[in-house]
């Protein structure tokens, strides 16, 4: 009797688990049986090949890989190259980037480029991008989200019976004073907190800023009344979003002095773009500098 063993290669083939297969390899085994269904149903293998929205070269790659290493040789290869960049700043560029970062927590690479280059730094616009997404990956410094604070979901606005109106889209001010835009922050520091309300005039650019150490909606309505006071010309309308402050005392504020009240839809901060473009410009250009307490008087 002859006995004819299996050769090596075959006994180290390993064995397949489908379960295992990445969803495009999975996807690339569907097409190869799909058109080998259309093949043997009498269809034309290039009309098979074009139904299942792959190029013919394509397909035969991925036959030969199928036929050479099974399901598994269906798997995409890595695009990662062969030779990589090394980097090319040191540990003292890294402490200083991360130095003028933590000083001015809001500062993007491009300001801290300039803060580096005016020190005498040759580090690129580009390095210094790289060595800040380092820390960022690192944690080595905190991103600018987690420095603004997570955001409170806010109440429902009713409009059945208040002051205030359903900010309509397509909504602009053509003249100083007709939609002035009212908004609130919080800043934060050891411990501190602060809440600035800010009024700023789409048109003329006018803006009014006031501290208070809560935003209730009876310090908005204080601050309503400081900004008809000090606008240089009429207020008509205000715009703010759907926050508590702006709320009871201040819609009350608002019928008092005979202004309308318009809130735009959640989650659109877009339509109140002025203020809120004041209000980053304003915590990166100011309150990232300031070196005092975070309090009223001060």
């Amino acid at each position: 009797m002859r006995i004819i063993a299996p050769s090596g290669a075959f006994r180290r083939t390993p064995r397949v688990d489908l379960t295992q297969l990445s969803p495009c390899a999975e996807r690339r085994l569907t097409v190869l049986d799909a058109v080998d269904q259309l093949v043997d149903a009498g269809c034309p293998k290039d009309a098979a090949v074009a139904s299942q929205g792959v190029k013919r070269r394509t397909y035969h790659r991925w036959r030969a890989q199928h036929r050479r290493h099974g399901p598994n040789g269906l798997e995409p290869k890595s695009t990662r190259p062969k030779r990589r960049r090394k980097r090319e700043w040191t540990l003292r560029d890294v402490q200083s980037v991360m130095a003028v970062r933590r000083r001015h927590p809001f500062m993007g690479f491009r300001s801290i480029h300039a803060v580096l280059r005016r020190d005498g730094s040759s580090l690129s616009k580009a390095a210094v991008g790289r060595i800040v997404r380092l820390c960022l990956k690192r944690r080595w410094i905190k991103p600018v989200v987690w420095l603004r604070g997570r955001a409170k979901p806010k109440r429902r606005r009713d409009f059945s019976g208040g002051r205030a109106e359903r900010w309509r889209h397509g909504m602009k001010a053509k003249a100083p004073g007709e939609l002035a835009q009212v908004d609130h922050m919080t800043v934060s520091r050891d411990g501190q907190a602060l809440k600035e309300f800010r009024a700023v005039d789409p048109v003329s650019r006018m803006m009014v800023c006031r501290v208070f150490a809560a935003a209730t909606a009876r310090n908005a309505k204080r601050f309503l009344a400081e900004v008809v006071r000090d606008m240089p010309f009429p207020v008509r309308s205000v715009q703010v979003d759907g926050g508590s402050e702006f709320m009871a005392d201040f819609e009350a504020e608002c019928a008092r002095l005979g202004l309308s009240l318009f809130v735009p839809p959640p989650r659109r901060p877009q339509w109140n773009g002025r203020v809120e473009r004041c209000n980053d410009t304003l915590r990166l250009e100011f309150w990232s500098l300031w070196t005092g307490g975070l309090t009223v008087a001060e």
